[in-house]
């Protein structure tokens, strides 16, 4: 079976928060979760609600290797059922930073340099 990805999957732990990209729900506090992977191209994370595919987010990552928070926004690309009021969510950046395009490289360098 060949790896379809265009980016390597780093299996480690972040915290995360995410909203939904409407007016209601973008005003509301972030839903606070954790990473299951992460790449320079995407996340996949647990999320305690059933997103349907093509939903926009707004992401605040948190790792103990950047000095502060990375905001993305993705669209969601599959949402599976786990367990009861447990979802594993897929979603694929559309930008990460805020006003600096380099974030998303800093990512995917970091990623890299782990796993290899």
């Amino acid at each position: 079976m060949s790896n379809k990805r265009n980016f390597p999957r780093l299996d480690e732990i972040w915290d995360v928060g995410y909203r939904t990209v409407t007016t209601k729900e973008f005003k509301s506090d972030p839903i606070n979760s954790i990473t299951m992977n992460i790449s320079g191209g995407g996340i996949c994370f647990e999320a305690g609600e059933e997103i349907p595919e093509g939903t926009m987010l707004v992401l605040e990552l948190k790792s103990p290797i950047f000095p502060s928070s990375i905001i993305a926004l993705a669209k969601t690309c599959w949402c599976k059922n786990k367990k009861k009021d447990k979802y594993d969510l897929g979603a694929k950046f559309w930008w990460t930073g805020w006003k600096d395009d380099s974030v998303q490289k800093k990512v995917a360098k970091y990623i890299n340099k782990k796993i290899t």
